[in-house]
């Protein structure tokens, strides 16, 4: 898989007066379970090789309700920052990485990167802390043509389908972040 451009991962921080630019949709957005449900019927339907990966509670469950599985699922058991128990776990495999808010670590960046490069997976990360920022690094690292799934709190379930533009994009939001050297 080309990535786009060398890219020095590491532990990030988003900055307060950042934080308008990740508040826009990275793809399209579902917003009724009409277009859900069709979605997912194509994407069954589909004999195209591409992971799914879904960020959030609510996406997660979302998917699980109308029969898909994801390949990998990054929860945090919270929903709009209240603690939630909606996803069924049952169908996967269940690792753990702390990622406290308005951040993506080094370890959770990590542990997506060594997942997806994984055949033929079902596992869920469970995060202690908060999952938002995780579909960055799950974009980044996930093969073309993968779909990424996570939620717009209010307006519905966002499909990205990545792309090398897409890739381009999540690497800007990224360099907008503050890069903290771990020691």
């Amino acid at each position: 898989m080309k990535l786009v451009g060398s890219f020095n991962k590491g532990y990030y921080i988003l900055p307060e007066d950042e934080r308008n630019y990740f508040k826009k949709p990275l793809d399209i957005i579902l917003s009724t379970d009409k277009e859900i449900e069709d979605f997912i019927h194509v994407l069954k339907a589909s004999q195209e090789e591409c992971k799914i990966i879904t960020v959030g509670d609510v996406s997660t469950q979302t998917i699980l309700n109308r029969g898909l599985i994801p390949n990998l699922a990054i929860i945090d058991e919270r929903v709009q920052r209240n603690r939630s128990e909606i996803v069924d776990m049952s169908k996967f495999t269940v690792v753990e990485v702390t990622n406290p808010a308005g951040t993506i670590t080094s370890a959770a960046w990590n542990m997506i990167q060594k997942i997806l490069k994984q055949d033929d997976i079902k596992i869920i990360i469970k995060i202690s802390g908060e999952e938002d920022l995780l579909v960055l690094p799950a974009i980044y690292e996930t093969p073309y043509n993968s779909k990424v799934l996570y939620g717009q709190p209010n307006e519905g379930l966002v499909v990205v389908t990545v792309t090398e533009e897409i890739k381009k994009k999540v690497k800007n939001l990224i360099q907008k972040m503050v890069k903290i050297n771990e020691n």
